[in-house]
């Protein structure tokens, strides 16, 4: 067992609490857990990837901010979204189930490998081409006035959303 030697700490507060880079070992461990099932894709995510989580310029395992290596924790967070397997069809049968779910339950569930659609009165979403997909949305787009039409992008979450002001 090794001893303490104070001498070679960076300082009294664990973890490197208030530094600009604090150790985030634990986040660390805990997404290499979550992950276990596609390590090497996950490795290669992190190490030649850009991050979902935020717009600083992050390729691999730098940023345009900060100096030296980088693994923020929200890419720790997300990068489960881009290892986890395909939605089970059988959860897309019946949306009323779906809506009762809380956003951490249905990012749980997988993710969506295809388009899907539901029509008015269906109970649930049906797969379609990225053909028909895209058509009903420019369909939509087409037949919306201008003044209310509204995008909003980011790259927080890896998510981007079309929204329709209401």
């Amino acid at each position: 067992m090794t001893r303490w030697t104070p001498s070679s700490w960076a300082g009294y507060m664990p973890n490197g609490l208030g530094k600009t880079k604090p150790n985030h070992a634990f986040e660390m461990v805990k997404t290499a857990w979550a992950n276990l099932d596609q390590l090497p894709y996950s490795w290669r995510i992190l190490s030649k990837g850009v991050c979902d989580g935020c717009a600083l310029g992050t390729t691999g395992m730098r940023d345009f901010t900060l100096p030296g290596i980088h693994l923020c924790t929200v890419r720790l967070d997300l990068l489960r979204l881009n290892t986890m397997g395909p939605i089970n069809d059988q959860h897309l049968m019946d949306a009323s189930a779906l809506s009762e779910m809380n956003s951490k339950d249905l990012r749980n569930l997988g993710r969506l490998s295809y388009p899907l659609v539901r029509h008015k009165g269906d109970k649930g979403f049906t797969k379609t081409s990225w053909r028909d997909a895209l058509e009903i949305v420019g369909q939509k787009i087409r037949t919306t006035a201008p003044d209310r039409l509204g995008f909003y992008l980011t790259s927080k979450k890896g998510m981007s959303q079309l929204a329709t002001k209401l």
